[in-house]
């Protein structure tokens, strides 16, 4: 079955095979196929060929397949611009051939020698009812570009610039505003027991950032770190995405033998020695040549930027997985990506301040959907990387020219999805959970009062063998409270279910 659009491009122009989202296909009907990873497969019948012409086929690809940044840059670097302009100059008002023009400039930073004068309105270059778009205009600067008459509303730069598609699921997820319920549970819970539950959640968000990574700080780092995540949102954000800004986050949670001067300058990889062979590794990720690490974070700084105004938790995405996939320390890149998580979050308005959201902790609960968050962008990279190792575990990346362009222009609706199913969680399932058992436990306390007159640790003590047991003492248990009579026992017992109620174990 012969190939369309992007995957004719690339088979006739001999290009690595980067993954696409939306393959074309020639068929006998128009039919639609979406694969259980998110992939499209789309046939279509005979009068929809464009031929044998690559312009003719990127025409189709930007109509039918959508943006995809990596594969244009390849295409681009591909033709003969002389080609390329001639084709505009034909139709300088044809939408598609805008498109291809100003991304021809914006991906490869060279003027095509086009002789015609685009006229017409401006266009938008995404479309917003299929992308999560940026602004326009940011501030007094403007990105309309006046030569092939569209507006720019993509989230990044040529250094850095991510898509986000605007599924049907990520459509609903985003019009699931968390705030309302947040809101109504400040407002449900006195405030003295609402700042418990807050200082207790900083804490648990500390020991699950470091537990989804199998480490248990020492005091002092988890000290260091829940302060970290109470300053989330005061950086300055002009200052915060700067190289100086983040190594010294990075110095804050990591040993101090392993804190950075700055970003790195070889090679990082995620992986692990095989058992039994300890020079062969079994690779994660491999993360992007030392050479991009410095345009990269310069793109994502300004990406953080241009996202301002968009969706709270897609702009949280963009940047906190954007950094994690850039991976630009050798330590602390998870922490710190999870600490970003939550800075954007507080800048976006999502978490009120000094409201800690514990989105660690939600992650660490459903290890595998998080997982698969990150493996939805690292395991297509996988196939495409030659790569070496030597006896010291040093990796090198042979073909970075044919891999560069998916570590700039990354498709994040997989992890935006994910992102805002997880602060979905980290608001019903911890922050009221920790709220309503901190309510009955203060009820409990005061029950159980009124019929034992206990001393506090006794007491504590008695409710957390009742918590560990679904509400009963065990009988192994019940001669650590001698003095208790069964009557007594049992009185306490349903003074206890009776405050947790529903809550109750």
């Amino acid at each position: 079955m012969a190939n369309l659009g992007y995957a004719w491009l690339q088979e006739h122009l001999a290009l690595p095979r980067l993954p696409l989202h939306h393959t074309s296909r020639l068929g006998t009907r128009l039919k639609s196929e979406t694969l259980p990873d998110g992939r499209h497969i789309d046939e279509y019948p005979a009068q929809y060929q464009p031929g044998d012409d690559p312009i003719a086929h990127l025409v189709f690809a930007l109509k039918y397949d959508g943006i995809d940044l990596a594969v244009l840059q390849q295409v681009f670097q591909a033709l003969d611009p002389t080609e390329v302009a001639a084709a505009i100059d034909r139709q300088p008002n044809s939408k598609y051939l805008r498109q291809i023009g100003f991304l021809y400039e914006f991906l490869l930073g060279r003027t095509l020698p086009v002789a015609a004068t685009i006229g017409g309105r401006y266009l938008p270059l995404l479309d917003p009812q299929i992308y999560v778009v940026g602004p326009v205009d940011i501030g007094w600067v403007t990105r309309r570009d006046p030569r092939w008459k569209i507006d720019n509303n993509l989230l990044g730069t040529p250094e850095y610039c991510p898509i986000v598609r605007r599924t049907s699921a990520l459509a609903e997820r985003m019009a699931r505003d968390p705030r309302p319920r947040i809101e109504s549970l400040i407002a449900d819970f006195p405030p003295a027991l609402f700042q418990r539950a807050n200082d207790y959640l900083y804490l648990k968000e500390t020991r699950s950032s470091y537990g989804i990574e199998h480490e248990t700080p020492a005091p002092q780092r988890a000290e260091r770190f829940v302060e970290l995540l109470r300053s989330a949102g005061d950086e300055p954000f002009e200052t915060l995405m700067e190289e100086a800004t983040l190594t010294t986050l990075q110095g804050a949670i990591v040993d101090p033998r392993y804190a950075q001067a700055g970003f790195r300058s070889w090679q990082n990889y995620v992986g692990q020695t095989r058992p039994g062979y300890s020079s062969s590794q079994i690779l994660h990720y491999v993360c992007p040549p030392p050479e991009l690490v410095p345009s990269l974070m310069r793109g994502l700084a300004r990406c953080a930027q241009t996202g301002q105004g968009i969706h709270p938790i897609v702009h949280a995405t963009v940047v906190a997985f954007g950094f994690v996939f850039i991976h630009p320390f050798e330590d602390g890149n998870g922490r710190l990506h999870r600490f970003l998580i939550h800075d954007f979050l507080r800048r976006g308005g999502v978490a009120p301040a000094g409201v800690m959201l514990p989105v660690s902790a939600a992650m660490l609960r459903r290890m595998g959907d998080y997982d698969a968050a990150l493996e939805a962008y690292s395991a297509p990279l996988a196939p495409l990387l030659r790569t070496t190792l030597d006896d010291e575990a040093r990796l090198t990346i042979n073909n970075p020219q044919e891999v560069e362009g998916y570590y700039r222009y990354p498709d994040l609706t997989r992890q935006a999805e994910y992102l805002c199913d997880t602060v979905a969680y980290a608001v019903e399932e911890d922050l009221a959970e920790e709220l309503r058992f901190l309510a009955g436990y203060d009820n409990a306390r005061r029950a159980m009062q009124e019929v034992v007159d206990m001393p506090d640790r006794r007491l504590e003590l008695f409710i957390q063998l009742l918590h560990q047991n679904g509400g009963k003492l065990s009988n192994s248990k019940r001669g650590t409270f001698q003095e208790l009579s069964a009557a007594e026992i049992a009185a306490l017992e349903e003074a206890y279910v009776a405050a947790f109620g529903a809550n109750a174990p």
